[in-house]
């Protein structure tokens, strides 16, 4: 019932981080000074390195959402509301457990100075994510009545 309810989340969710992580990367990439050839392939470049970020970012993002959906209420008995807010949790603690992962992972390589900055950005990474899954989570629920 889960799958049934929620098969739209788990193909959207990776294209919208996707979308939403190459729309940062134009507002970051700084398009004032070189050719314009340059330019244009720097942000592209840059597109595609943040959007397979915001793709793994999705990804987790939506696997721990879904988790918390189907620990937390397995027979989707509880309301709209909270059914929400699991999903906004489980996308939080999906993303930081990957920012924890990325962490420990540089700690082990002799990069621990990045540890608390990775951290620290998989926080805010974890909350933008919340959002996005709330909305999605609000509109299946819509869409399944």
């Amino acid at each position: 019932m889960i799958i049934r309810r929620y098969w739209r989340i788990a193909v959207f969710a990776p294209i919208v981080g996707f979308l939403i992580a190459a729309g940062v990367a134009i507002v970051m990439t700084n398009a004032g000074s070189g050719e314009t050839e340059f330019r244009f392939w720097f942000l592209v470049l840059s597109m595609a390195n943040y959007g397979v970020i915001g793709l793994v970012i999705a990804l987790c993002a939506m696997l721990g959402g879904l988790a918390a959906v189907a620990i937390l209420d397995r027979q989707l008995t509880k309301s709209r509301r909270v059914r929400t807010f699991f999903a906004a949790f489980g996308a939080v603690v999906g993303v930081m457990l990957l920012s924890v992962g990325v962490a420990v992972a540089l700690t082990v390589l002799g990069d621990a100075a990045y540890a608390g900055i990775t951290i620290a950005f998989g926080l805010v990474f974890g909350l933008a994510a919340s959002v996005v899954a709330a909305v999605m989570m609000l509109y299946a629920d819509w869409r399944s009545r």
